[in-house]
């Protein structure tokens, strides 16, 4: 397989899987958030632009200097008004060509096992989320596609080496949040934060490939949902993933993205041990 890899196929897959079906025969369409983000996309794609130099140079700044970024960083909470329930989604508005992910001889990706109805609602999911992410992180990271092999991951396309997105909504584990946990000897870098909500969240910045270049990713909880949002670079990049802290927590207080998530939450997009919706 290339690009990403597939979760392996499991017994709690095959099990969450003949639930799938059923599961989604009752559920209520899927919230259409295209037309508003193509009404915001301009607006917002030149501040987006108008900031990417200071914010691809503090991040790039911050490998040479040992991590030292979110140790400085003094996270903002910016304030946005709560996402209005959005009408059926249409076939209409602005898709995105999936990035097709050729499987190994012999390879099943888990997307291609599932029922076609619950298959296209996934896709659906998929579309809406690709244009809203591509609106609400910064230009730097490209534009967005989805993968065609996984709910859960899209591609960044800034005309050069490709960053890899990961969105992803699934049943919270058991428990409480995982916490924040430096680990030194791998050069991972963790701190709380707190979205405009007062949701407890958070970012973490590690390295992601042979060339220690950096990923940052945000987590929280919301609803019964565990929630997961990174940028990684390429595996040949050396750079680190053009998206600060803050803005990565700025898209997920943007009401188009919680739309998504709060939808996901809802109706699972994804099972708590396996990919399809338990």
């Amino acid at each position: 397989m290339h690009l990403t890899d597939a979760p392996a196929d499991s017994p709690e897959e095959r099990a969450l899987r003949g639930a799938m079906a059923e599961a989604t025969d009752t559920l209520p369409p899927l919230p259409d958030l295209v037309p508003t983000a193509v009404r915001l996309g301009r607006r917002r794609r030149a501040r987006a632009r108008a900031a990417k130099a200071g914010g691809v140079f503090g991040l790039v700044t911050a490998v040479a200097l040992g991590l030292t970024l979110l140790n400085s960083w003094r996270g903002g909470e910016p304030t946005l008004p709560a996402a209005p329930v959005g009408p059926t989604v249409t076939s209409t508005g602005p898709g995105r060509e999936p990035v097709h992910v050729e499987p190994r001889p012999g390879e099943t990706f888990p997307h291609a096992r599932l029922p076609e109805k619950q298959r296209a609602r996934l896709d659906a999911f998929q579309q809406q989320a690709a244009v809203v992410l591509d609106e609400v992180l910064p230009a730097a990271v490209g534009t967005i596609r989805p993968l065609d092999n996984d709910v859960r991951f899209y591609r960044g396309e800034p005309g050069g080496l490709p960053y890899s997105v990961q969105f992803s909504v699934r049943p919270a584990a058991d428990g409480d949040p995982d916490r924040c946990r430096d680990e030194a000897e791998k050069q991972v870098s963790c701190r709380p934060v707190e979205l405009a909500d007062g949701t407890a969240a958070r970012v973490t910045l590690a390295p992601s490939n042979a060339h220690g270049a950096l990923e940052v990713s945000l987590a929280f909880r919301h609803g019964g949902s565990d929630v997961l949002l990174s940028v990684t670079p390429d595996a040949a990049a050396t750079a680190a993933a053009p998206v600060s802290p803050t803005e990565l927590v700025g898209a997920a207080d943007d009401d188009r993205f919680m739309e998504l998530v709060r939808y996901a939450d809802e109706h699972p997009i994804l099972g708590q041990y396996g990919y399809g919706a338990s």
